[in-house]
């Protein structure tokens, strides 16, 4: 069920309802997803008031199986719903988020007001005390918080990786093979919650990853290059939402953007962080620096040398998917991809408007309710 702000929906679900309330309100084809998400076979032909009941007598039974392949952030959520008697504001939760749960058949979205708010009926409560509690549930919740954050960390990365290599990157750091099957379950129920990793007949890709086909075949034109090595701790790092790595050039750059060009802090991280993206893409240079111009203004050459240095600095230390997550300079011993400095010129000036900026994390401006980075500026 999608976030709604209409009338009935807001008027059915106002409060900690049971059960069966909750998914009364729900269309057909929600309890249908809800039905879906819970591997529940042989009943699609029953009639809604049918699946209801069939629904609000399974999912108390099926709890400890939906949570055993949660993460740490959403048991941290559960916790707060009970902590707060089965409602908490959904006011900072993303909307991507907010449509997951709306999935899960015992969580429940819902607006008072204008505000959002998240909901799981009383009825449940004591059941879910005690699943939240459960040392086994914890075990393997700490199992799936690491899986996701290293697929996560792996992909952001290394961009795309095919199939048959992804099992055997992760198994580097922790064991699947035993656990094949959970594995696939918890990594493709992360996919729908936080829309990060993309899968498809290509592979495994980090959400950013405009064609997965190219990152692929760059890689492949380096069959002498293995994949970078990087440590757990990284990977869990690199795993976390919104993660986005800090290279040689970037404090600097920021630094530049904000005393040169008087920007907010906050917006000049955010058009480095774009810049970063952007190597990780395949972009050039005269790429970067020509989305750079919508940005900013340059009332001399001198200027654009001294932003050029710096960037070319963030370029040649920054992490990259075609190669397989190395950094330009690691690898400038042995193929010189290391880009050089930006020669001095003597040219006309170069003079540019700046633009009103779409911050990656802003609410994207199609009215979707997403930030701008995983909607229209993906």
């Amino acid at each position: 069920m999608a976030v709604d702000k209409s009338k009935n929906q807001k008027d059915k679900i106002m409060g900690v309802t049971s059960l069966k309330e909750a998914l009364s309100v729900l269309k057909m084809a929600d309890l249908q997803e809800i039905r879906k998400k819970m591997r529940i076979k042989n009943i699609s032909s029953l009639k809604k008031a049918e699946l209801i009941q069939y629904l609000a007598e399974a999912i108390p039974h099926l709890l400890r199986t939906i949570i055993s392949e949660f993460d740490e952030r959403r048991i941290f959520l559960i916790k707060s719903i009970i902590a707060n008697n089965g409602i908490i504001s959904a006011k900072y939760v993303e909307i991507e988020e907010m449509e997951y749960f709306d999935k899960t058949g015992f969580m429940f979205t819902e607006f008072r007001n204008g505000n959002p708010f998240v909901m799981i009926p009383m009825e449940l409560l004591p059941s879910l005390v005690e699943i939240v509690q459960d040392k086994a549930i914890l075990t393997e919740v700490k199992r799936n918080t690491e899986w996701i954050k290293i697929t996560r960390g792996l992909l952001y990365y290394y961009g795309t990786v095919p199939h048959e290599e992804f099992v055997e990157l992760v198994e580097k750091y922790m064991p699947i093979h035993s656990n094949y099957l959970a594995f696939n379950r918890v990594i493709f129920d992360a996919m729908e919650y936080y829309q990060e990793i993309q899968i498809d007949r290509y592979g495994y890709s980090y959400w950013e990853v405009l064609d997965p086909l190219e990152v692929l075949e760059e890689q492949a034109s380096r069959k002498n290059l293995a994949y970078y090595p990087f440590s757990k701790k990284q990977l869990l790092e690199a795993g976390e939402t919104n993660y986005v790595e800090r290279p040689k050039g970037f404090s600097q750059l920021v630094s530049l953007f904000t005393h040169e060009h008087q920007m907010p802090k906050h917006e000049a991280v955010e058009i480095v962080e774009d810049c970063i993206i952007q190597v990780k893409l395949g972009d050039s240079p005269s790429q970067i620096f020509q989305y750079l111009q919508t940005e900013l203004s340059f009332d001399s050459l001198e200027a654009v040398q001294r932003l050029m240095d710096i960037l070319v600095l963030l370029i040649n230390n920054t992490r990259e998917w075609y190669l397989k997550g190395y950094t330009p300079v690691e690898l400038s011993a042995q193929d010189k991809q290391a880009l050089q400095p930006l020669p001095n010129q003597k040219g006309k000036i170069i003079s540019f408007h700046t633009h009103e900026k779409i911050g990656r994390n802003d609410p994207c401006p199609c009215g979707s309710g997403k930030k701008y980075k995983k909607c229209c500026g993906k």
